[in-house]
Order: structure tokens, then sequence, then C-alpha cells
């Protein structure tokens, strides 16, 4: 913080008598504004020393498992959202592009509310689906009508059921407070996913 000193000028006063010379004065030094740090015995021009922030948060206070869990998350969450807008694009029933909105509107808000809650605690989560999940979306690609219907739900039964089972566990044995409350309220989220997911692929049978 600048440090801001006015200075009055020298001023001489005429010799009225002689062996007599002018004093010289100092302009009072304007008053540092509210909020402002108090002048210090810092010499003019040093930089003031700044105050201690606070511990960014680092994942090495994260366990193996809840790093893990983040992690598979997020890929599942971009891989939901990813085979959604897919389907939105290709399938010709009203059913299933009813459930791929629905995984839409569901997975994107969480998705974002997982980036946010591992940002804080010093993890970058992944910003695109695994490898294996990449793979089976080029095959997805090369579907079209019932047959990309039946592969689109059939896979979401199995994706649910397998994030179903990582959101429980983490919900269970987790050691992060606040990525265990993550996965206790998304859980009702995924088993009712998982629910439509054999419904509608009953119905499309």
């Amino acid at each position: 913080m600048k440090k801001r000193f006015a200075y009055g000028a020298a001023v001489m006063l005429p010799l009225l008598i002689s062996g007599v010379a002018g004093a010289q004065t100092a302009a009072p030094a304007t008053p540092a504004p509210p909020g402002a740090m108090a002048p210090s015995d810092t010499a003019p021009g040093a930089p003031a020393t700044p105050a201690p922030s606070a511990a960014p948060a680092s994942p090495a206070n994260l366990s193996a498992a809840d790093k893990r869990f983040v992690t598979e998350a997020a890929e599942g969450g971009i891989a939901e959202v990813q085979l959604a807008q897919m389907a939105q694009q290709k399938t010709q029933d009203a059913t299933v592009k009813t459930f791929a909105q629905r995984m839409i509107d569901d997975h994107t808000p969480n998705n974002e509310q997982l980036v946010k809650l591992a940002t804080e605690k010093g993890l970058t989560p992944p910003t695109e689906p695994n490898a294996s999940q990449q793979r089976m979306m080029t095959h997805m690609q090369g579907l079209s009508g019932a047959k990309f219907d039946h592969a689109y739900l059939a896979g979401q039964i199995k994706a649910h059921r397998m994030m179903l089972k990582d959101f429980k566990q983490e919900a269970k044995n987790g050691t992060d407070p606040d990525l265990k409350a993550f996965a206790t309220q998304t859980i009702p989220v995924i088993e009712q996913h998982l629910s439509l997911a054999q419904g509608d692929k009953t119905a499309a049978m």
C-alpha cells in the first residue's frame, strides 16, 4: 500500500536582521482513508508486508477412495449428459426422448455441483468421459432406430447400477463429510433414473 506523505516547501524568510535564517515547515500529512494500513517504521518506498492468507485446499487431505469417487462420478455424469444429447438427436421414440431429457436436466446441475465441490477441495475433476465410455459412445453413433433405443436404455441400466454402487459406497465409507453428503443426496436421483430406464426398456421391447 502506498504511503502518502505531504511535505511543505521550505520557506526562506527575508533577512530582517543579520545572522537570522528562515525556518523550514512541513505541511500536515493527509489522513489515511478508513481501513487503510497505518504508517509503520518501514522506509518510504519499501513494499508493505502482505497479511497472511489462508492456506489453499489440498487434495492431500482427501483419501484415495474419495479422490477415486470424484473421478468416477465426474466421468459418469459427463457421459450421461453426452449420451442423452445423442439420444435426443437420434431417437424417434417419444419415451426415450423424454428419458434422455430427464438425464440432461438432472445430471447437468449435479455435475456442476460436483465440480464446484471438488475444486474447493483442491481437485481438478475430469472434463470428459473415460476411454471406455468414449468407445461405447462411438459405437452408439453407428446405431439408429430401435437398435439405438435398446442399446441406449440397456447401457443406462448398466451405467446407473454401477453409479448407484459407487455413490452408496461413498455415502457409507467416504471420509470427506461434504463428498459423503453429496453422494447421499444424489442416491435417490440415481435410483429414480435406474427405475425409469428399466421401465422404458421393457416398454420399448
